[in-house]
């Protein structure tokens, strides 16, 4: 992504466009931090451009994505107004070109002006809450799975509220609720227990109507059912299960999460159980009978 620079100056007789790659001005671009397994995710590839209008600059920005990207502004301007006034953060729809953000006029027409932004992005709309939602379990009725490490568990677990299932590989997993798929990997098959295979997970990405993801990683290589844009119910088959990444045997980990620049928040999830609606406990036995 890039640094984005203009520069005009009063009369206008010139503008200058310079672009500077995060690599030699790194503290001028942030990109939003990727909690624990969501390490290996790609990052957004939205950016923000400017255009010259008959009286200053607009401010734009596409994002190619299948997810909203939030976009968070740091403004360094001379003798400009921003037409959003205070507000710095935008949320840039899905499959989005020319999304309009705000325009800068001059404060006094005659004076220089100099636009000058920063900007981080971060995958999903960060105002996300998960709403008092039921989740369906993530496998076919009639099996039975065992939750062997829980919210907080202390092999990889630890400030996520995330769980795993005891799965043998190529088990059917299904979603857990209608959404779109966003994000899918599969072309990894290594594996260790050390937190740097994090790198090898694979896993699919689901976006909800809430603004939430389902996170569903170790999946077997090419062992995904679906493709981003795909839009799936609750209950389809997404994938099948494996043992990939930073793994210490085979399963299924998930957890529903909403964005953040700072890291992801991850959730307790209430699901459907042979014993009513309930939060799974960790080394207890569940099966879907529905």
């Amino acid at each position: 992504m890039f640094h984005f620079v203009v520069v005009a100056m009063h009369p206008v007789a010139r503008v200058t466009f310079v672009c500077t790659q995060p690599a030699v001005m790194k503290s001028l671009l942030y990109i939003c931090s990727l909690l624990g397994a969501l390490s290996g995710a790609a990052q957004p590839a939205a950016k923000a451009f400017t255009e010259r209008t008959d009286s200053g600059f607009a401010l734009y920005a596409n994002n190619p994505e299948w997810y909203p990207v939030t976009m968070l502004f740091t403004l360094d301007n001379t003798n400009l107004r921003f037409s959003e006034g205070n507000k710095l953060q935008f949320v840039v729809p899905p499959k989005s070109e020319r999304f309009r953000i705000g325009s800068f006029v001059p404060a006094r027409t005659d004076a220089a002006f100099r636009v000058k932004y920063n900007y981080r992005t971060c995958m999903g709309d960060v105002r996300a809450r998960p709403k008092d939602t039921v989740y369906l379990l993530p496998f076919t009725k009639g099996e039975s799975f065992l939750l062997y490490q829980g919210y907080n568990g202390t092999f990889s677990h630890g400030g996520e509220q995330s769980i795993d299932f005891t799965m043998p590989e190529g088990t059917v997993v299904r979603a857990i609720r209608g959404g779109t798929v966003v994000e899918v990997v599969q072309q990894n098959n290594r594996q260790c227990s050390e937190p740097d295979c994090k790198k090898y997970n694979n896993y699919v990405i689901i976006l909800h109507s809430d603004g939430t993801f389902a996170y569903y990683a170790h999946i077997r290589q090419s062992g995904a059912q679906v493709k981003p844009g795909d839009s799936v119910q609750a209950g389809d088959a997404i994938a099948y299960s494996g043992n990939v990444g930073y793994t210490n045997g085979p399963h299924l980990h998930f957890s529903v999460l909403s964005g953040g620049f700072d890291k992801w928040t991850t959730w307790p999830t209430k699901f459907k159980t042979e014993k009513g609606v309930q939060l799974l406990r960790e080394g207890e036995q569940y099966t879907r009978n529905y």
